[in-house]
């Protein structure tokens, strides 16, 4: 019994020991298993997270490049739309000053009427200088302004009869080309000077007159009107044309939006605008479909300045001086020296800086006038040599890249003025340098 009973028990004791061992086995393989699946589910998400990287990768690199193709783009269409605002103002300029040279050429008798020959000549000037404005405010995209605009006293009604002078050729010869008659009505009041940039006020009254000759195809009158409110002058332009509707007239004035298609910019009224805020003034439109439009515009009235009447009387108070001009542009030395000969200065003139330092070294000067791109030696190397020759006398640089140089770069300069120069500006130009 004992035996027996030793023998079952130590049986069972057997089979109770092999049993774990068969289940640590099993759990042994299927641990390893399971250890394998992870590590292959685990390779595989690598994997996939690899393609997944490297597809992201792709179309960050897609999307940066669509991103640069957009940008290049736009700043193409930025810049053609630029261009083609600057060359609509600078042909508006550019048209009465061949339009008139042309009348005079063609009609040489008009130079015996002296009156109608100095108007004429008055009007050519005057769109020269505009198209100067054009050219300096092209600074603006590339270089910010250094200072605030400062205006003087401009009186509107003569702004208004200069406009409609200039835009003639448009309202008149080429709207009866077209088979349009426009006529043209002022109604000024005689004194009203407004605070304001006279080349800036004409540009806006071009914009605007041009704007209605254009809503005028099949002819109509166009009304020009200035007048004085409490510490306002107020311009209207009222056109007898196709009119606005409503949602047209609340976003003519944004840029780039024309009902003209291919014919329009979408600019005109946009720097219309842009130069009614840059005065500190307000525009107001009237329209209707089919029944004109009016744009009313008011500018604040002029406060003299006794300060700027102080500085333009010291800018002309040079009488007198013996003045050396060098240039390499004939036309540009004889018209400085009538410029100077008017104000009864004595000129010599040097066709480029080597021959300006020879006459220079040979004679006794008051001021020296340099242009600063000259074969050879520019102005502002002359300007230096002459400093050292003689460091009292003063020297004007003219330029036509004045916008992008820095007086303070050229020490032998003192007064840097940009081309094309005027009469008023190089007397003020002489005034800083005498006075320098």
């Amino acid at each position: 019994m004992i035996l027996l009973g030793g023998l079952g028990a130590s049986h069972f004791a057997s089979a109770r020991l092999v049993r774990p061992v068969e289940e640590l086995a099993a759990d042994s393989a299927a641990h390893q298993a399971g250890r394998e699946v992870a590590e292959a589910a685990r390779e595989l998400t690598e994997q996939e997270l690899k393609v997944r990287n490297q597809e992201l990768q792709k179309a960050l690199a897609d999307l940066q490049a669509a991103q640069k193709q957009v940008i290049q783009q736009e700043r193409l269409r930025a810049l053609g739309e630029m261009a083609s605002g600057i060359a609509h103002d600078f042909n508006n300029a550019l048209m009465p000053i061949t339009g008139f040279s042309e009348l005079l050429l063609a009609t040489p008798n008009i130079l015996s009427d002296t009156a109608t020959a100095r108007k004429y000549l008055e009007i050519i000037q005057t769109g020269a200088n505009d198209a100067g404005s054009v050219v300096r405010r092209l600074r603006e995209f590339y270089r910010p302004n250094e200072k605030s605009d400062h205006f003087g006293a401009v009186m509107l009604n003569r702004v208004v009869k200069q406009a409609a002078a200039l835009t003639r050729p448009k309202w008149k010869d080429q709207a009866q080309a077209n088979g349009a008659d426009i006529a043209v009505r002022t109604q000024l009041d005689d004194h009203l000077p407004v605070m304001a940039d006279e080349a800036a006020l004409r540009e806006l009254l071009t914009n605007l007159i041009f704007n209605a000759v254009d809503a005028m195809p099949q002819g109509g009158k166009l009304f020009l009107k200035a007048h004085c409110e409490p510490e306002w002058g107020v311009l209207e332009v009222r056109d007898t044309g196709t009119g606005m509707t409503e949602e047209v007239r609340q976003r003519c004035l944004e840029p780039f939006y024309s009902t003209k298609g291919e014919r329009g910019t979408g600019l005109g009224l946009s720097m219309v605008f842009g130069i009614v805020q840059r005065h500190h003034g307000t525009i107001g439109i009237e329209s209707k479909a089919g029944e004109g439009t009016a744009f009313i515009i008011r500018l604040p009235l002029h406060r003299q300045d006794s300060a700027a009447c102080e500085e333009q009387a010291k800018a002309t108070g040079a009488r007198g001086l013996h003045v050396l001009v060098v240039d390499d542009e004939p036309q540009v030395r004889d018209v400085l020296c009538a410029y100077l000969n008017l104000d009864g200065h004595d000129c010599e003139t040097a066709p480029h800086a080597i021959d300006g330092l020879h006459r220079f070294r040979e004679g006794r000067f008051d001021l020296v006038i340099a242009d600063k791109a000259m074969p050879g030696m520019s102005g502002d190397q002359m300007a230096a040599a002459i400093k050292q020759l003689a460091p009292g006398t003063p020297v004007v640089l003219l330029t036509g890249f004045g916008s992008f140089l820095a007086p303070e770069t050229m020490p032998g300069v003192d007064v840097l003025a940009e081309k094309p120069i005027t009469l008023p500006s190089l007397r003020e130009a002489i005034g800083k340098a005498m006075a320098a």
